[in-house]
């Protein structure tokens, strides 16, 4: 099995791992081509038949036109009008609020201002050039997120494990998604990761300043600001840079938009209440209703921030501190609106996966819970490429004719992507009953070692602790 040590330990790998490797590859490619050859080209005849094909569809549209008719034309992004300019190149054409059968997203400016300072050297070019050019940007960030990742958690893999990593993270179905509408998302997570990488290597300003530049899409990365606003304060003298530089850098965004746009803050408050007004709800809201999804919002944000202050003395690349990290991404990708349209922001939970590969895989010998918990969450994990290679096997070899997306068989990856998250919750509630034994024991294990090492003398195995866990860590990585 995969296995890892805490944070700064060393991840090891089965003799199998080439065969691993030659099944993901198999299982990319399988969910690559489903996406480009199969779903994709019924989503085009499923426009054709809504006389909205001649849109370009890309979701970076919006916030590039209403960039340049605000920087160029002194425009207000959020008025009706430019809207409706949005609309036309967005779908073809404006959208008839009296017809039903037009799409219910709007693609209005609901971004806030500042997103525009990102753009602006972009606005003299066309938008297909810009186009293509987010699009490599977008997949090259995106595969560096991966590293910054392991940075950030403090993961050293061997060669091959990273490569099953990249492999998997690459062709799953929300980077895929967030590839082809050029999301931003995909901007927020390579910036949230970049910052919790240099949060790992102590350069808490810098890191400050990435994180303010992720709240161009706030409603993804505002549980994991309030867990590290609590987590510095405890420590203020040692940690007060990271919201220094939080602080001052959104401060120049701030500033900088409410002098392109006076009142703005306003102009873009309408703007998010009209977008959750006609966007799909949560996948809490989904399933528990709009009142029991609220509720259960509000107890999950209570619980991420209760646990931060429980673990608040712990440092990046800690077992404690990389679950409140997982925490922390999970609960947005759980909360934010338009859950059926979305599936892009699960890309969150690539340090998920990660955690569920390295100290997650520690907590299955301590209960029937914890083991019940990581197998649900692996299978929760998987199937969106077992299925999609299950679609493309019927569509390719079994010649089995695929018109619709709104089908079991074709929108079934789909579904099974909203597995993941769910299924995470079971092995993370069994990580809370565990962590504080497994810390417990690592810290004395850890002491034992570093005693012995100081006389010279090899660390002896602590009587009741795995042998992975009575590793000293490095001198460059004690905290």
């Amino acid at each position: 099995m995969l296995g890892e040590d805490s944070g700064s330990e060393q991840v090891k790998t089965p003799r199998s791992q080439p065969v691993l490797i030659a099944m993901a590859l198999l299982l990319g490619l399988g969910m690559t081509y489903y996406y480009y050859s199969l779903l994709l080209p019924m989503r085009q005849r499923d426009l054709h038949l809504t006389n909205a094909a001649g849109g370009n569809w890309s979701d970076l549209y919006p916030r590039w036109l209403g960039a340049r008719e605000l920087l160029l034309h002194g425009r207000n992004p959020y008025s009706p009008e430019v809207t409706s300019e949005i609309q036309r190149g967005f779908y073809g054409r404006p959208l008839d609020t009296s017809n039903r059968g037009d799409p219910s997203d709007q693609e209005s400016f609901a971004y806030p201002l500042y997103v525009v300072f990102l753009l602006a050297p972009w606005l003299s070019f066309s938008f297909p050039t810009v186009s293509l050019v987010f699009e490599m940007v977008l997949f090259v960030i995106t595969l560096a997120s991966v590293f910054w990742w392991w940075r950030a958690m403090r993961l050293r893999p061997r060669a091959n494990f990273l490569l099953l990593a990249v492999i998997l993270a690459m062709t799953s179905y929300p980077v895929l998604d967030g590839l082809h509408l050029q999301q931003l998302t995909l901007l927020v997570a390579a910036l949230m990761a970049a910052s919790m990488a240099l949060l790992a290597g102590k350069r808490l300003f810098l890191a400050g300043v990435l994180l303010a530049c992720a709240t161009i899409k706030p409603q993804l990365g505002f549980l994991l600001l309030m867990g590290l606003i609590v987590w510095s304060l405890s420590r203020w003298r040692e940690r007060k840079n990271l919201l220094a530089g939080f602080a001052a850098t959104q401060a120049v965004l701030l500033g900088g938009a409410e002098l392109l746009l006076p009142g703005w803050l306003g102009l873009w408050r309408q703007a998010t209440q009209r977008y959750v007004a006609y966007v799909r709800p949560s996948m809490l809201g989904a399933i528990l209703g709009a009142r029991m999804g609220l509720v259960a919002a509000g107890a999950a944000v209570f619980l991420v921030v209760l646990l931060f202050w429980r673990f608040r003395q712990h440092e990046p690349g800690s077992q404690q501190f990389n679950f409140l990290l997982v925490c922390a991404l999970l609960v947005p990708t759980l909360l934010v609106p338009n859950a059926g349209g979305s599936k892009y922001n699960l890309v969150l939970l690539i340090p998920a996966v990660l955690w569920l590969f390295s100290s997650g895989l520690a907590l299955r010998p301590l209960s029937v819970f914890a083991r019940f918990g990581w197998l649900l969450a692996f299978n929760g994990l998987v199937w969106q490429w077992l299925l999609a290679l299950g679609v493309v096997f019927a569509v390719v070899i079994l010649r089995h004719p695929l018109q619709h997306e709104a089908t079991a068989l074709g929108a079934a990856p789909e579904i099974a992507v909203y597995l993941f998250p769910f299924t995470l919750i079971p092995v993370l509630l069994s990580a809370v009953l565990h962590l504080d034994e497994m810390a417990g024991r690592t810290g004395r294990a850890q002491e034992q070692a570093l005693q012995l090492a100081s006389h010279g003398q090899p660390a002896a195995p602590h009587p009741r602790l795995p042998a992975r866990d009575q590793q000293a860590p490095s001198p460059t990585e004690q905290p």
